[in-house]
C-alpha cells in the first residue's frame, strides 16, 4: 500500500520504519510540506492541535486514516470530527498501541473470566528524559499537552478490558518545576457499567520508566509489567493496513475513541486555554508522542 505520514516526529519514524519492513510504500511530510492525496490511507502524526483538521482534509476524500492520540484536545474539535465521519463514513482507527502489548494480551485473557473486582494502571517518566531534544517544545509542554492526555493510553485499555464507564472522576496539578503549560500529575478514578472500579495514577516525575497493571482478584492480585516494545507498534499498523484492506472496521475507530476521549474531558473539565504556570506557549511544537 501506498501510505502518507503527516508528521515525521518521533513516532512518525516509528510508524514509516515499521510500515517499510513490513513493505508498504511510505511518504513522510512535515507541517510544511504540501498534503498528498494519492494514496491508500494517512498516518496523522502531527501535534494533536492539528489532528481533527489534517484528518478532516483525508475523510473528505474517503481515504482511511490512522490519528495518534490523543484523538484531539477539546469537545468542540471532538464534536466537529464526530459529526464529520457520520456524513462521511471512513474507515478510522486512533493509537491505541497498548492494546498490542503482549502482556495487555495476557491481562485481556484474565478481564475476560470476569473474577477481576479491581484495577490499578500506573505509569510514570520524567518529561526532559522522555522528550529528549527539548521537552519544552514537545506537544506534551504545551497547553494541548499535559500527563492527562498523553497517559490516556491507561484509560483506553481498561475500557478495552472492563467495557463501557459509567462514572469518571479525576485531579491533577502541576506540582514540579517543569516548564510545561498543563498538569504533570493526575489520579482518575473509573466505575464501570459492569460495577468493576479501577483507577490510574500517571505523571511526568518519575525518574525511571514506570508502567504497570494490577489486577486485583478474589483471593490475588496479578501484576503486568508493560516494558517499551517495538511489538505492539508493529501489530498495531499492521492490523490497521488488514482492516483497510478487508475494507473492515477498526477497533478504536473514531466513535470509540471519541467515546473514551470525552469521558476523559468531562471527568477533567479540560480547558486548553488552561495555564497552570505564566511563559507563553513553546513556539515550535514538535510531532512526538
Amino acid at each position: 500500500m501506498k501510505v502518507v505520514i503527516l508528521g515525521y516526529g518521533s513516532i512518525g519514524k516509528r510508524h514509516a520504519q515499521n510500515l517499510k519492513k513490513l513493505g508498504h510504500e511510505v511518504i513522510p511530510l512535515d507541517l510544511n510540506y504540501k498534503l498528498r492525496f494519492d494514496v491508500d490511507c494517512a498516518f496523522i502524526c502531527t501535534p494533536t492541535q492539528f489532528h481533527v483538521n489534517h484528518a478532516t482534509e483525508y475523510i473528505e476524500r474517503g481515504i482511511p486514516v490512522f490519528i495518534e492520540k490523543p484523538l484531539t484536545y477539546n469537545m468542540e474539535e471532538l464534536e466537529k470530527i464526530e459529526s464529520l465521519v457520520k456524513k462521511q463514513p471512513v474507515i478510522s482507527m486512533v493509537g491505541c498501541n497498548l492494546r498490542f502489548h503482549p502482556s495487555l494480551l495476557k491481562a485481556k485473557i484474565i478481564a475476560s473470566t470476569r473474577r477481576v473486582i479491581y484495577a490499578r494502571a500506573e505509569t510514570g517518566y520524567y518529561l526532559p528524559f522522555w522528550r529528549q531534544e527539548d521537552y519544552r517544545k514537545s506537544y506534551s509542554a504545551s497547553e494541548y499537552g499535559g500527563i492527562v492526555l498523553d497517559a490516556i493510553h491507561e484509560p483506553d485499555y481498561l475500557y478495552w478490558l472492563f467495557g463501557d464507564i459509567k462514572d469518571l472522576k479525576m485531579v491533577c496539578d502541576k506540582v514540579s518545576n517543569l516548564e510545561i503549560k498543563k498538569e504533570d500529575i493526575a489520579e482518575i478514578g473509573i466505575i464501570f457499567e459492569s460495577g468493576l472500579s479501577a483507577s490510574v495514577h500517571c505523571d511526568y516525575l518519575m525518574k525511571n520508566y514506570h508502567r504497570k497493571l494490577d489486577l486485583y482478584m478474589p483471593h490475588e492480585v496479578i501484576s503486568f509489567k508493560i516494558q517499551p516494545t517495538n511489538i505492539m507498534y508493529k501489530k498495531e499498523v499492521q492490523y490497521f493496513l488488514d482492516c483497510v484492506k478487508e475494507r473492515k472496521e477498526p477497533m478504536n475507530n473514531i466513535k470509540e475513541a471519541g467515546y473514551v476521549l470525552s469521558k476523559i474531558l468531562e471527568g477533567s473539565g479540560y480547558n486548553p486555554s488552561k495555564a497552570y504556570i505564566n511563559q507563553t506557549a513553546p513556539e515550535d511544537i514538535k510531532e512526538d508522542r
